[in-house]
């Protein structure tokens, strides 16, 4: 349970780690928006609707209609133009003016100041402008000369009541992302005027003060949320318009122009002043019918707005944390991943995200899609070697665990060893020569009572004897390693094979060798067994250096010497047999006499047999010659 735990926080912190940091790095990423940018035109385009507002209408000028004006004429053609407008009962009429005009505005009988002044209730003047939505204020520069004013200068209207302005940027002909002026509209926006900089206006965006103008009430339809994105009712031409000329020329068409919005503008898209814009149908949109598409989306109350970014970043964290868990568990758990719902789970996931996308957009809110995938996917890879590294990482640690804790044990072993070989080595000369000294010791201490001195060759032979003996143990609890044997590290079997290869290439063993080493079911980590191991190997050397000392020519007669190592079930047994010559029986049965001759070998392997599980040594004569050593023990050292 606390393991599981503990996974499902690394899940969480990992699902919200890695989203939050790709969400950072991704937001701005062109390619990005671009792919969001051509899912919703796709959108747009298959849910445009099949009729436009009534209440729209565009009067188209053209490129020859300005040229059959006359640049000169162009400010009081546009002028009777808009005056047959309103005479005709036009509601409202937006004026998208030249920039050029803006050289003569500032006459006092101006026929588009004049118009502005006699009908303000009336007439809605564009003011073209960049992004509404900057931090810094736009400066107003233009426009405020066609706005009329008293004999003192002061504005006779506020500019607020005449003047909305028209976003356009330039990369709009060519839109990066859905945040461009080409789809997205603000509703208000702070300017500066060029002749004050330090006074500042609010201002409505034309397509807002001509539907405040045509019908006050409608400002309950007004979104309370700014920027909102504009939507289309279908390519350039979609909305019923009218030709300049024929409105000039007095055609009966211009009995349309009642009781609507009337939009005027320049339609040809060469032109610069049409501020033309890429539309979601890929094709240049005049600037005029692009503020077509915004009114009617304000009068149908049907525009469309991005899903909040908190709401957008609270479903970037919550799938990134479910893509954790996914990975995290799977990864944990193969029998899982065998399974078809585990593979369908990301695929229900996504499509519950793509279902609820098509809801929202249906209720006019956009849920960008190719973003949060590209986090998810991002997040997936990121959590999948985040938790390779960590499970690599949890292996070494655990490696490292399991050295430290062989080691430890290794150190258990090697420490029982020591205390077990000096307790046999203090044995030996306790029972051998410290024993020897004291008969030497009385038989002195008698010579002196009798006050003879004679005969003392032979004592100091024995005292010569057991100092020899002495040297003997001394040096072997000086050859005492507190290490264990390195060629045992592969196991007992691999150990003994290992001598034997050794004591052959050097000449040491002549004999041939019969090998019968069967490899042995060691315990893994037990300080018991690897202290028993290392007995054991030294019993094998002894009873082989035997062999060589006195089976082997030319101190014997043998001509082979046979090795055999094996269990049966539980019971093990090491058996070393060489077919030299039979040894007389009290040569194993007379300690002196072994004593005498330098050695202690029989005695260690049986002392050694004493000490394992069931431990038994036996040293038969063969009857046709030669000796076995054995040595048998129960491998129980749990």
């Amino acid at each position: 349970m606390a393991l599981r735990k503990a996974w499902q926080r690394t899940a969480l912190w990992l699902g919200i780690g890695w989203s939050l940091l790709w969400s950072l790095i991704l937001f701005d990423l062109p390619l990005v928006q671009q792919l969001d940018l051509s899912l919703q035109d796709r959108f747009i385009h298959l849910s445009r609707p099949s009729t436009t507002p009534p209440e729209i209408l565009l009067v188209a000028i053209s490129d020859s209609d300005l040229k059959s004006w006359g640049i000169d004429k162009e400010p009081m053609v546009y002028t009777s133009l808009v005056k047959r407008l309103l005479d005709a009962g036009a509601s409202v009429v937006v004026l998208n003016l030249m920039p050029n005009w803006v050289q003569t505005s500032d006459h006092v009988n101006h026929p588009i100041k004049t118009l502005v002044q006699e009908n303000a209730s009336r007439i809605v003047v564009v003011i073209p402008t960049s992004s509404a939505s900057q931090s810094n204020h736009t400066e107003w520069r233009s426009y405020e000369y066609f706005l009329p004013s008293t004999d003192k200068g002061n504005p006779l209207f506020s500019p607020r009541s005449i003047v909305g302005f028209s976003e356009f940027e330039p990369e709009a002909k060519h839109p990066l992302s859905s945040a461009s002026t080409a789809r997205q509209a603000n509703l208000s926006g702070e300017f500066t005027l060029s002749h004050n900089l330090d006074l500042t206006e609010t201002l409505d965006s034309a397509t807002l003060l001509s539907l405040k103008k045509f019908n006050s009430k409608s400002q309950e339809q007004i979104p309370s949320l700014s920027p909102i994105q504009i939507r289309f009712w279908g390519a350039t031409g979609t909305f019923p318009r009218l030709k300049a000329e024929s409105i000039l020329s007095d055609s009966p068409l211009l009995a349309q122009v009642r009781n609507k919005i009337v939009l005027i503008g320049f339609t040809d898209t060469s032109n610069p002043d049409a501020f033309a814009v890429r539309s979601p149908f890929d094709e240049l949109m005049p600037a005029v019918e692009l503020q077509a598409n915004l009114l009617a989306s304000l009068l149908t109350n049907s525009f469309y707005r991005i899903v909040p970014l908190w709401i957008q970043n609270a479903l970037i964290v919550w799938g990134g944390v479910a893509i954790a868990a996914w990975i995290i568990y799977g990864k944990l758990n193969r029998n899982l991943r065998r399974r078809y719902r585990y593979w369908l789970s990301p695929v229900f996931g996504l499509g519950g995200f793509g279902l609820l996308g098509l809801l929202l957009f249906s209720q006019g809110w956009i849920l960008p899609v190719p973003f949060p995938l590209c986090v998810w996917g991002a997040t997936a890879i990121s959590v999948f070697i985040s938790l390779r590294l960590g499970i690599q990482k949890d292996l070494i640690y655990q490696q490292q665990c399991e050295i430290d804790r062989l080691h430890n044990i290794e150190q258990a072993a090697i420490l029982a060893q020591a205390q077990k070989t000096l307790h046999r080595l203090a044995a030996n000369i306790h029972q051998g020569p410290l024993q020897e000294l004291k008969l030497v010791m009385d038989r002195l201490e008698m010579l002196q009572l009798n006050g003879t001195a004679s005969k003392l060759d032979p004592i100091l032979d024995r005292l010569a004897n057991m100092g020899q003996h002495l040297r003997q143990q001394l040096n072997q609890t000086r050859a005492i390693s507190l290490e264990l044997t390195p060629k045992l590290k592969a196991g007992l079997a691999a150990g003994i094979e290992a001598k034997l290869h050794q004591l052959t290439n050097s000449r040491e063993l002549t004999l041939r060798v019969i090998q019968d080493i069967q490899p042995l079911e060691e315990p893994e980590l037990n300080s018991l067994w690897l202290a028993a191991r290392e007995d054991i190997y030294r019993f094998f050397v002894e009873a082989i250096t035997n062999v060589m000392l006195h089976a082997q020519p030319p101190h014997g007669k043998a001509t082979q010497v046979k090795v055999s190592l094996n269990q049966q079930d539980r019971y093990c047994t090491l058996a070393i047999e060489n077919d030299g010559s039979q040894l007389a029986p009290k040569t194993f049965e007379s300690p002196t006499n072994l004593r005498m001759q330098g050695g202690y070998g029989m005695k260690f392997m049986a002392t050694i047999a004493t000490e394992l599980p069931d431990g038994l040594f036996e040293c038969v004569a063969l009857t046709e010659g030669g000796l076995r050593v054995q040595l048998s023990w129960e491998n129980a050292f749990n």
